[in-house]
């Protein structure tokens, strides 16, 4: 802000809030946020009416600020009236934050505005909650306020004076008839987004020099800009091109059958009530899940009204191979506009953010703690807006991939989590090896599905080896969020067919599997034989001559150490096993030092945490063979040693 000119009018902020988002109902929520939000407040069909209210919310976000806020800046101080001013000693004698403090003061004003006079009573409180919660951490209405921060009666005035000026300039909405707890969330996340958005500090410069004469003009001029604003950011929905499967995602040939499955039979078995559904995709590595995915989200994005993906997977590794292919994706279907992020902890290590110019416009706050078609060509070529890589940003791009650890924090107490939600209830959500998590992180992957089933969000987990109980409690933890009573889903079974994909339509509970037809072919496509041989061996040391347990070994792994080459595991029973077979393998095969890191690795439970024994087997690359414990000797595809 420009010291040198009076404080920037907190009406106008409000004016600013409130039609940017109004904007961002129009051109950034997707169609399955607009019902979902219109439905939660008891107005389905009523989307104009549900837009207003969502305006109004945003409006009155800072409401708390007419309160001892205000003297919290000596510069800003200075311009109040004598009036208000002479409340200063005992209303600054204790802090709030002026989030509690529009908690508590909107509720007298809606009161006068006779907004929720009609409306059930917990409408004006979740409507004081989402207002108190537009810092990213909901309060209760017990998180007191002392009276003396709210001032006199001049101070409700005041607070009665903008409001009204707000509500006025929305067309004096009607209050819903039910604002419900899912609606709610996303309308706070929507405010947030809005708030960073007109905080911007070089566009509150601009306006602070350049105040329009009426609130009218102030407005509509707002109202103007917020396109803009919302360009910058890299925040716009692109409309893909799309192409043609192979095209598309840069591969040869046609679709194999579990792809072409996809794409003749899903969009029959996601229905027409475009309330999303869960879909499993059961296959083995290598079988295309990942572009069987994206085909799938081109059918459901279109039948449930979600624009663009979230791609989470287990690993920051995995992340950063899949952002190269999806920028790829995009780019071939003319998306070289959209909004792509990487979500992990260490994105800023990606080349597609090695970029000399991070630094975003700051977002003023009052609280200040907001502060070969090569892969590399086509990540450069996808970078994302400066102001997407702020903190907690990223996931509101369209199209975004990451760990899976970005999206649960939508479900757990963190600040700012109402953001998430927003940012991933538009779009489709897709987990790869939805297996691959353990029981804590299986909890939260089943709370995010519950929300998203309360958005109708449509959700795809991707697996080569997941098990039936967990994919069943998913698929139900979603319907139960999309409505349907625990009691009646106990009854029913999800089982996931291998390989094939299931898709469960949310409004329904109809689960639909990937034709018979279609999976002997995906069957036959993937079909190898494996041959097993079992050998009689002699334990102990000194006999047993060739039928000895390491002569038998050493003779099984010739082959591959010495002519066809390829990778051997030798599983042992135990850790004295593993150490012999170790050092007799090493010794037959290995033509390099122990130190210098020979082609035969050792693995066994009593190894030192640190230490330079371990740190000599924490090499990367595949060895020609290996020796572990317990088990039993093994050489895949030859023979095994009981």
């Amino acid at each position: 802000m420009d010291a040198g000119l009076a404080p920037y009018p907190l009406i106008r902020h409000l004016l600013d809030a409130a039609a940017m988002a109004l904007h961002l109902w129009d051109a950034y929520l997707s169609e399955n946020q607009r019902v979902g939000i219109a439905e939660g407040m008891g107005l389905a069909g009523e989307l104009e009416r549900a837009r207003a209210v969502v305006g109004l919310c945003a409006g009155l976000h800072d409401i708390g600020k007419v309160s001892g806020f205000q003297f919290c800046s000596w510069h800003g101080s200075q311009h109040l009236s004598a009036e208000l001013a002479g409340d200063r000693l005992q209303m600054s004698a204790e802090r709030f934050g002026h989030d509690v403090a529009g908690l508590h003061g909107v509720k007298n004003v809606l009161a006068d505005l006779g907004f929720a006079a009609e409306a059930d009573v917990r409408v004006g409180e979740r409507l004081a909650e989402v207002v108190g919660g537009h810092h990213g951490r909901f309060h209760r209405a017990e998180d007191g306020v002392a009276a003396s921060f709210l001032g006199g009666a001049a101070w409700a005035r005041q607070r009665r004076a903008h409001a009204a000026a707000v509500y006025e300039r929305l067309g004096a909405p009607k209050a819903p008839e039910v604002f419900k707890a899912p609606a709610a969330v996303l309308v706070t996340g929507v405010i947030v987004l809005a708030d960073w958005l007109v905080s911007q500090e070089e566009y509150l410069r601009r306006r602070q020099r350049q105040l329009e004469p009426s609130l009218a003009d102030h407005f509509a001029a707002s109202q103007r800009d917020a396109p803009g604003l919302l360009a910058e950011t890299g925040l716009t929905r692109v409309r893909l091109q799309r192409q043609e499967f192979a095209q598309a995602y840069g591969l040869s040939g046609e679709p194999n059958p579990l792809q072409r499955s996809v794409m003749e039979e899903l969009r029959e078995a996601a229905g027409a009530g475009r309330r999303g559904g869960v879909l499993l995709v059961t296959a083995a590595p290598g079988d295309g899940k990942s572009e069987t995915a994206l085909e799938a989200e081109r059918i459901l994005s279109e039948v449930c009204g979600t624009q663009g993906y979230a791609f989470l997977l287990p690993t920051m590794a995995t992340s950063d191979q899949m952002h190269g292919r999806v920028a790829q994706a995009l780019l071939r279907q003319r998306g070289a506009e959209a909004g792509l992020t990487l979500v992990h902890s260490m994105a800023w290590l990606n080349s597609a953010y090695a970029d000399e110019d991070l630094a975003g416009q700051s977002v003023l706050t009052c609280d200040g703690d907001e502060a070969g078609e090569g892969s590399g060509r086509a990540e450069a070529d996808m970078r994302p807006q400066r102001w997407l890589r702020g903190s907690k940003r990223p996931l509101l791009a369209q199209f975004a991939v990451g760990t899976i650890d970005q999206a649960l924090m939508a479900v757990l107490p963190v600040r700012h989590n109402a953001l998430r939600l927003l940012a991933l209830s538009g779009k489709t959500f897709i987990v790869d090896e939805a297996h691959a998590y353990d029981p804590y992180m299986q909890a939260l992957l089943g709370r995010l599905p519950n929300w998203l089933g309360a958005y109708g969000v449509p959700v795809m987990l991707l697996s080569a080896t997941l098990p039936e109980p967990v994919g069943d409690r998913l698929v139900k933890e979603y319907l139960q969020g999309a409505g349907h009573k625990t009691r009646a889903l106990a009854r029913q079974t999800f089982p996931a067919p291998y390989p094939a994909w299931l898709n469960v339509d949310a409004l329904t509970g109809r689960a639909t599997a990937m034709s018979p037809a279609r999976r002997r072919e995906q069957a036959g496509v993937r079909g190898l034989e494996l041959g097993v041989v079992v050998e009689p061996v002699v334990h102990g040391g000194g006999g047993g001559g060739a039928r000895a347990r390491l002569a038998v070994i050493e003779r099984l792994l010739r082959p591959v150490c010495e002519g066809e080459g390829g990778t051997a595991l030798v599983v042992c029973n135990t850790v004295a096993d593993a150490q012999e077979t170790y050092l007799r393998l090493r010794e037959r095969f290995d033509e390099r030092s122990h130190e210098q890191g020979g082609d035969v690795q050792l693995l066994h439970a009593r190894f030192r945490a640190r230490g330079p024994h371990a740190r000599g087997h924490a090499r990367a690359g595949p060895p020609r063979s290996a020796a572990a414990a317990p088990d039993r000797c093994r050489h895949p595809g030859r023979r095994a040693v009981p």
